[in-house]
């Protein structure tokens, strides 16, 4: 019977080019994922970040353009739009939203987050004060929202839904940059310290002993010879 063999036909330039890219976006999304274990806390705060920055975006729209309606409650206790529009949304002394500097609050957290998260990435330590700076940045934003919590409740006498929602962002933001300040120092190496292989360890006592009697046991069979 004849056989038939198939020859298999070699993989042309573009195939080979589209394999290594997949392989290069797999191997990028395992970094990713790898990335975000290690420092779950740093890539946390740049989520929250990017969360509260929409929102700051959003409200300072709804601020400037009358035409774009305001999502929220207006009924009751919460009532976005009593909040977003009294005298209490303007920074004091001036005519800016207090969502031009969240905006600006948010952006600044999330570029300190992003800086630790290329330290590791690049295998090197964080900068020296980089969770000192992080603790007092959103110390900062805590307070002036503990500010902004007191004129909604005891003047304004109405609650937005918005504005409480970036103020849990910035409280989260707080207790995760304290939390990393107190534990400074004892977090995992970076990611290529983690890659480096491990040099051997020295083999055991017994596994020694064993091999310098199986010397002895040759050089004494030699010389009886």
């Amino acid at each position: 019977m004849a056989q038939v063999r198939s020859r298999e036909k070699p993989a042309t330039p573009a195939a080979s080019g589209a394999g290594r890219e997949v392989a290069a976006e797999q191997a990028g999304g395992g970094a990713a994922l790898n990335l975000i274990r290690r420092a779950p806390a740093l890539s946390a705060i740049v989520v929250m970040a990017l969360v509260g920055l929409g929102a700051s975006i959003y409200l300072t729209v709804v601020h400037y353009d009358t035409k774009v309606s305001l999502v929220c409650t207006s009924g009751g206790l919460i009532n976005c739009g009593n909040v977003t529009t009294s005298a209490y949304s303007f920074v004091p002394f001036t005519t800016i939203p207090v969502t031009i500097p969240g905006m600006l609050w948010f952006v600044v957290s999330g570029a300190l987050a992003l800086v630790g998260l290329r330290s590791i990435w690049q295998g090197r330590p964080e900068p020296a004060r980089l969770r000192l700076a992080q603790v007092i940045w959103s110390l900062a934003g805590l307070l002036f929202v503990i500010y902004l919590i007191y004129c909604e409740i005891v003047l304004v006498h109405n609650i937005c839904e918005w504005c409480t929602g970036v103020h849990i962002l910035t409280f989260a933001t707080f207790i995760l940059a304290f939390y990393r300040l107190q534990r400074d120092g004892e977090e995992a190496a970076p990611l290529a310290m983690q890659a480096a292989p491990q040099t051997p360890t020295a083999r055991p006592a017994r596994q020694l002993a064993r091999s310098r009697h199986a010397r002895r046991i040759a050089s004494g069979s030699r010389s009886g010879r």
